[in-house]
């Protein structure tokens, strides 16, 4: 098998060039950021994991891809919120079965990539899923949340140019949240963003994250770099949100 990330890399670049030529929007640049962090990420997800060398290459070509989508996305749509455009994921798939670079690869993983990449934004993956691409689907979900939980964390605190796309236009009431929404949480039950209403929620959401992340190199990035502490310390101080910052940290700490 030949590697030939580098060239998927240009190819990546060029992909995006023409979107910033039309704009210098700043929800995109800060997607092009996300992309190789999520590259990074995975990088370090994967060196105490035993993949194979072409699973580690499959890896790395699903973090660089997995948001392509996102570019058109917001081009056609002018949001990030797929509720109200398209799945990211499926644009993605759409636009790299015409990409040139990843044509060229073999199909066994031209399919590892696309099934990777259309599952790394779902709720949850399939309970049939093949042993195949198992690993493969859980690695871009961990890489892919804890930039995400970067991100997140920089825009809770401060106003940055890109806050209102990122924060999918949830009402910022600092003192307000959905109950429901924090007792699912505080059960482990699924959470949607669909269920956000307030940046509160938003938060609660996203730092419930911790309850469904696959790899124990996944929690040491997020304790490393402190995102899911400072998240938990924007959040009002109520009874029921001290029982659940204390449920975070015992996950976050054990």
């Amino acid at each position: 098998m030949q590697n030939n990330y580098t060239l998927h890399e240009q190819s990546f670049l060029s992909y995006i060039e023409p979107f910033f030529q039309k704009t210098l929007e700043p929800c995109l640049v800060m997607k092009k950021d996300h992309t190789f962090r999520v590259v990074k990420n995975t990088e370090q997800i994967i060196q105490n994991l035993s993949l194979s060398d072409e699973d580690t290459y499959c890896a790395k070509l699903i973090a660089l891809y997995h948001d392509i989508g996102r570019f058109l996305q917001y081009e056609k749509y002018q949001t990030f919120l797929d509720k109200k455009s398209e799945d990211h994921a499926n644009i993605a798939v759409r636009v790299l079965k015409k990409h040139r670079q990843i044509l060229q690869e073999p199909v066994y993983i031209q399919k590892k990539i696309l099934t990777a990449i259309i599952l790394h934004n779902k709720l949850k993956l399939p309970h049939k899923l093949p042993a195949l691409y198992q690993d493969l689907c859980k690695i871009i979900r961990d890489a892919d949340k804890i930039d995400i939980l970067r991100v997140l964390t920089e825009n809770f605190t401060a106003s940055l140019p890109e806050k209102e796309g990122v924060l999918l236009n949830a009402k910022d009431e600092p003192l307000l949240y959905s109950p429901h929404l924090l007792e699912q949480a505080m059960q482990k039950k699924e959470l949607k963003y669909t269920d956000i209403v307030y940046v509160n929620d938003f938060k609660i959401v996203v730092c419930a994250w911790l309850f469904v992340f696959n790899y124990s190199e996944s929690i040491k990035i997020l304790k490393e770099h402190n995102y899911i502490q400072t998240i938990l310390s924007t959040l009002p101080d109520t009874k029921e949100i001290e029982a659940f910052k204390s449920l975070i940290m015992q996950r976050l700490t054990a």
